[in-house]
Protein backbone atom coordinates (compact mmCIF):
# COMPACT_ATOMS: atom_id res chain seq x y z
CA UNK A 1 0.00 0.00 0.00
CA UNK A 2 1.30 3.42 -0.99
CA UNK A 3 -0.15 6.39 0.91
CA UNK A 4 0.30 10.03 -0.01
CA UNK A 5 0.09 12.57 2.83
CA UNK A 6 -0.58 16.17 1.80
CA UNK A 7 -0.23 18.64 4.67
CA UNK A 8 1.61 21.94 4.93
CA UNK A 9 2.53 21.33 8.57
CA UNK A 10 5.84 19.45 8.68
CA UNK A 11 5.15 18.20 12.20
CA UNK A 12 1.92 16.56 11.06
CA UNK A 13 3.58 14.93 8.06
CA UNK A 14 6.46 13.52 10.11
CA UNK A 15 4.25 12.32 12.94
CA UNK A 16 1.60 10.81 10.70
CA UNK A 17 4.17 9.05 8.54
CA UNK A 18 5.80 7.53 11.63
CA UNK A 19 2.40 6.38 12.91
CA UNK A 20 1.50 4.69 9.63
CA UNK A 21 4.89 3.00 9.30
CA UNK A 22 4.48 1.63 12.81
CA UNK A 23 0.93 0.41 12.25
CA UNK A 24 1.16 -1.11 8.77
CA UNK A 25 3.83 -3.54 7.60
CA UNK A 26 5.21 -2.98 4.12
CA UNK A 27 3.53 0.40 3.70
CA UNK A 28 5.09 3.14 1.56
CA UNK A 29 4.40 6.70 2.64
CA UNK A 30 5.13 9.81 0.56
CA UNK A 31 4.62 13.29 1.99
CA UNK A 32 4.33 16.74 0.48
CA UNK A 33 3.38 20.17 1.79
CA UNK A 34 1.87 21.55 -1.40
CA UNK A 35 -1.15 20.71 -3.54
CA UNK A 36 0.62 21.24 -6.85
CA UNK A 37 3.37 18.83 -5.82
CA UNK A 38 0.74 16.31 -4.79
CA UNK A 39 -0.79 16.40 -8.27
CA UNK A 40 2.64 15.85 -9.80
CA UNK A 41 3.25 12.86 -7.55
CA UNK A 42 -0.14 11.39 -8.43
CA UNK A 43 0.61 11.72 -12.13
CA UNK A 44 3.91 9.86 -11.80
CA UNK A 45 3.40 7.31 -9.03
CA UNK A 46 0.87 4.63 -8.15
CA UNK A 47 -0.93 5.86 -5.03
CA UNK A 48 -3.51 3.75 -3.20
CA UNK A 49 -4.84 6.35 -0.76
CA UNK A 50 -4.47 10.08 -0.11
CA UNK A 51 -4.66 11.74 3.30
CA UNK A 52 -5.00 15.48 2.81
CA UNK A 53 -5.33 18.54 5.01
CA UNK A 54 -8.29 20.74 4.20
CA UNK A 55 -6.66 24.17 4.21
CA UNK A 56 -3.30 24.25 2.48
CA UNK A 57 -1.46 26.02 -0.36
CA UNK A 58 -1.43 25.06 -4.02
CA UNK A 59 -3.86 23.68 -6.60
CA UNK A 60 -6.53 26.21 -5.66
CA UNK A 61 -6.31 25.28 -1.98
CA UNK A 62 -8.99 24.13 0.41
CA UNK A 63 -12.22 22.79 -1.04
CA UNK A 64 -11.07 23.49 -4.60
CA UNK A 65 -8.21 21.05 -4.17
CA UNK A 66 -10.48 18.40 -2.65
CA UNK A 67 -12.92 18.76 -5.55
CA UNK A 68 -10.12 18.67 -8.14
CA UNK A 69 -8.55 15.63 -6.54
CA UNK A 70 -11.79 13.67 -6.38
CA UNK A 71 -12.81 14.63 -9.90
CA UNK A 72 -9.41 13.82 -11.44
CA UNK A 73 -9.04 10.52 -9.56
CA UNK A 74 -12.60 9.27 -8.89
CA UNK A 75 -11.44 5.79 -7.87
CA UNK A 76 -8.74 7.01 -5.49
CA UNK A 77 -9.75 7.02 -1.80
CA UNK A 78 -9.30 10.51 -0.33
CA UNK A 79 -9.42 11.05 3.42
CA UNK A 80 -9.53 14.62 4.69
CA UNK A 81 -7.60 15.07 7.95
CA UNK A 82 -8.36 18.49 9.35
CA UNK A 83 -8.34 20.52 12.53
CA UNK A 84 -11.78 21.78 11.53
CA UNK A 85 -14.77 20.22 13.27
CA UNK A 86 -17.25 22.41 11.45
CA UNK A 87 -20.12 20.17 10.22
CA UNK A 88 -20.47 22.36 7.12
CA UNK A 89 -16.82 21.70 6.22
CA UNK A 90 -17.26 17.95 6.73
CA UNK A 91 -20.43 17.88 4.68
CA UNK A 92 -18.87 19.92 1.87
CA UNK A 93 -15.82 17.66 1.63
CA UNK A 94 -18.01 14.56 1.44
CA UNK A 95 -20.26 16.17 -1.15
CA UNK A 96 -17.19 16.95 -3.26
CA UNK A 97 -16.31 13.26 -3.23
CA UNK A 98 -14.01 12.68 -0.25
CA UNK A 99 -14.14 9.10 0.99
CA UNK A 100 -13.71 10.05 4.62
CA UNK A 101 -13.22 12.92 7.05
CA UNK A 102 -11.21 12.62 10.28
CA UNK A 103 -10.58 15.45 12.69
CA UNK A 104 -7.03 15.93 13.98
CA UNK A 105 -8.35 15.78 17.53
CA UNK A 106 -9.67 12.24 16.97
CA UNK A 107 -7.76 9.19 18.24
CA UNK A 108 -5.49 7.47 15.75
CA UNK A 109 -7.86 4.50 15.65
CA UNK A 110 -10.38 6.75 13.90
CA UNK A 111 -7.90 7.32 11.09
CA UNK A 112 -7.10 3.61 10.87
CA UNK A 113 -10.81 2.83 10.62
CA UNK A 114 -11.27 5.51 7.97
CA UNK A 115 -8.36 4.06 5.97
CA UNK A 116 -9.71 0.54 6.26
CA UNK A 117 -13.15 1.59 5.07
CA UNK A 118 -11.77 3.78 2.29
CA UNK A 119 -9.66 0.98 0.86
CA UNK A 120 -12.83 -1.14 0.70
CA UNK A 121 -14.62 1.63 -1.18
CA UNK A 122 -16.66 2.66 1.86
CA UNK A 123 -17.26 6.06 3.42
CA UNK A 124 -16.18 7.15 6.88
CA UNK A 125 -17.65 10.10 8.75
CA UNK A 126 -17.20 10.93 12.44
CA UNK A 127 -20.03 10.24 14.85
CA UNK A 128 -19.96 13.89 15.79
CA UNK A 129 -21.26 14.78 12.33
CA UNK A 130 -24.75 13.49 12.99
CA UNK A 131 -24.83 14.89 16.50
CA UNK A 132 -23.80 18.38 15.43
CA UNK A 133 -25.86 18.69 12.26
CA UNK A 134 -29.19 20.36 12.98
CA UNK A 135 -32.20 18.65 11.46
CA UNK A 136 -30.51 15.27 11.01
CA UNK A 137 -33.14 12.85 9.75
CA UNK A 138 -35.30 11.00 12.24
CA UNK A 139 -34.90 7.83 10.16
CA UNK A 140 -31.31 7.61 11.41
CA UNK A 141 -32.54 7.87 14.98
CA UNK A 142 -35.04 5.10 14.21
CA UNK A 143 -32.21 2.85 13.01
CA UNK A 144 -30.24 3.67 16.14
CA UNK A 145 -33.29 2.60 18.14
CA UNK A 146 -33.37 -0.80 16.46
CA UNK A 147 -35.20 -0.37 13.15
CA UNK A 148 -33.78 -2.71 10.50
CA UNK A 149 -33.29 -2.41 6.75
CA UNK A 150 -36.81 -3.69 5.97
CA UNK A 151 -38.38 -0.82 7.91
CA UNK A 152 -36.30 1.73 6.02
CA UNK A 153 -36.74 -0.05 2.68
CA UNK A 154 -40.51 0.25 3.02
CA UNK A 155 -40.05 4.01 2.63
CA UNK A 156 -38.28 3.63 -0.73
CA UNK A 157 -38.65 2.01 -4.11
CA UNK A 158 -36.30 -0.85 -5.00
CA UNK A 159 -34.37 1.51 -7.29
CA UNK A 160 -33.96 4.07 -4.50
CA UNK A 161 -32.58 1.35 -2.23
CA UNK A 162 -30.06 0.47 -4.94
CA UNK A 163 -29.10 4.15 -5.13
CA UNK A 164 -28.69 4.34 -1.35
CA UNK A 165 -26.46 1.26 -1.41
CA UNK A 166 -24.28 2.77 -4.15
CA UNK A 167 -23.95 6.09 -2.32
CA UNK A 168 -22.96 4.26 0.86
CA UNK A 169 -20.25 2.44 -1.09
CA UNK A 170 -18.81 5.77 -2.26
CA UNK A 171 -20.05 5.78 -5.87
CA UNK A 172 -20.41 9.07 -7.72
CA UNK A 173 -23.52 9.74 -9.82
CA UNK A 174 -21.53 8.91 -12.95
CA UNK A 175 -20.42 5.57 -11.47
CA UNK A 176 -23.96 4.78 -10.31
CA UNK A 177 -25.30 5.54 -13.78
CA UNK A 178 -22.79 3.17 -15.35
CA UNK A 179 -23.45 0.40 -12.80
CA UNK A 180 -27.26 0.59 -13.02
CA UNK A 181 -27.36 1.35 -16.77
CA UNK A 182 -29.09 4.69 -16.27
CA UNK A 183 -28.41 8.21 -17.47
CA UNK A 184 -26.65 10.50 -15.02
CA UNK A 185 -29.68 12.83 -15.00
CA UNK A 186 -31.94 9.90 -14.10
CA UNK A 187 -29.62 9.02 -11.23
CA UNK A 188 -29.84 12.61 -9.96
CA UNK A 189 -33.65 12.37 -10.01
CA UNK A 190 -33.55 9.09 -8.07
CA UNK A 191 -31.10 10.51 -5.54
CA UNK A 192 -33.32 13.53 -4.91
CA UNK A 193 -36.40 11.32 -4.57
CA UNK A 194 -34.60 8.96 -2.19
CA UNK A 195 -33.44 11.83 0.01
CA UNK A 196 -36.97 13.24 0.16
CA UNK A 197 -38.47 9.83 0.95
CA UNK A 198 -36.12 9.38 3.90
CA UNK A 199 -36.23 12.97 5.11
CA UNK A 200 -32.53 13.45 4.39
CA UNK A 201 -30.92 16.63 3.11
CA UNK A 202 -27.69 15.42 1.49
CA UNK A 203 -25.59 12.44 0.38
CA UNK A 204 -23.52 12.53 3.57
CA UNK A 205 -26.59 11.76 5.66
CA UNK A 206 -27.52 9.02 3.19
CA UNK A 207 -24.06 7.51 3.55
CA UNK A 208 -24.32 7.55 7.35
CA UNK A 209 -27.71 5.83 7.18
CA UNK A 210 -26.40 3.25 4.73
CA UNK A 211 -23.44 2.48 6.99
CA UNK A 212 -25.76 1.91 9.94
CA UNK A 213 -27.85 -0.45 7.81
CA UNK A 214 -24.79 -2.38 6.65
CA UNK A 215 -25.27 -1.43 2.99
CA UNK A 216 -21.55 -0.85 2.62
CA UNK A 217 -21.01 -4.57 3.23
CA UNK A 218 -24.24 -6.29 2.22
CA UNK A 219 -24.45 -6.20 -1.56
CA UNK A 220 -27.41 -8.57 -1.81
CA UNK A 221 -30.06 -6.88 0.33
CA UNK A 222 -33.38 -6.53 -1.51
CA UNK A 223 -36.42 -4.40 -0.98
Amino acid sequence: MHVLIVDDHAFVCVGLKATLLEEYKGIDVTTTDHGDTALTILAKESIDLVIVDLFMPGAGGGFNFIAMLCESYPNLPVIVLSASENPAHIRKCMDFGATGFVTKSAPKDALFEAMSRALKGQHYTPDSLRESMPGMATVIDEVDSGADIDVVADQMTKRQLEILRCITQGRSNKQIARELDLSENTVKVHVSAMLRALGLTNRTQAGILGQKLGLDEDLTADN
